[in-house]
């Protein structure tokens, strides 16, 4: 397996150098193959205003669970660059879009006072979604997270062991009902502060339930980070 996937890697390298990838904003040279964005373009993507995600995990009900605190870098508009690199990094085999943007996700959130991290856990997949895709979309962020912050990677302890269907066009309420039994701890956790990482924050139902499983399962504090923040 990790052979194929080191093989498809160099391909794909081969293939970036024959051909260099565009960014997707303007479709100019972006600033290295592994991101998809140029200078210019990266330099206008609109900064996620903190109030507004400590607002949208507020709107939802206290008994849905509770996490310590909640970052996200920019704000996501459908039809926009943020919408091109969402999918080329979830069906467009991009790994390495997530890996270079955890990092500068992992920036923005030290920049912006966040408290250090014992652990940093990715959102997990259903594993018949990770067959599907060959990998986690949030996990490949969450490694760029844990890059930076020097902090050691858990993609193990929190699983999602049933399958849901897409939050997309779900209320709230539904988004809430699709998840909220849908993820699990396999042993205790001892304490300490755990950096949960998903690409967007629409809702919060989805990061929600899974602060929610890690603190039942001993986790001290739960916050969360996320690439983007869907506007309202």
């Amino acid at each position: 397996m990790w052979q194929i996937a080191n093989q498809m890697n160099l391909l794909r390298g081969f293939l970036d150098l024959l051909y260099p990838p565009c960014c997707v904003g303007c479709a100019g040279r972006p600033e290295r193959p592994s991101l998809p964005l140029c200078p210019a373009c990266l330099r206008r993507m609109e900064q996620a205003p903190q109030m507004n995600v400590a607002a949208r995990l507020d709107r939802l009900p206290p008994d849905w669970g509770t996490a310590s605190g909640a970052h996200a870098m920019w704000v996501f508009d459908k039809g926009g660059a943020l919408q091109s690199i969402q999918h080329a990094l979830k069906y467009g085999d991009r790994p390495q879009y997530g890996v270079e943007l955890g990092r500068l996700l992992g920036q923005s959130y030290r920049r912006a006072g966040w408290p250090e991290p014992d652990r940093v856990v990715p959102i997990p997949l259903h594993r018949l979604r990770l067959l599907e895709r060959g990998y986690n979309q949030a996990e490949t962020l969450a490694r760029g997270v844990a890059s930076t912050l020097s902090t050691r990677l858990d993609p193990h302890t929190l699983t999602r062991h049933r399958a849901t269907r897409s939050q997309t066009n779900l209320s709230r309420d539904e988004r809430w009902r699709n998840v909220c039994d849908a993820f699990s701890v396999a042993e205790s956790i001892d304490g300490g502060t755990l950096l949960l990482v998903d690409d967007v924050l629409t809702t919060g139902s989805t990061a929600m339930a899974c602060a929610r499983t890690l603190k039942a399962a001993g986790a001290d504090r739960v916050l969360i980070t996320t690439l983007c923040l869907a506007r309202a």
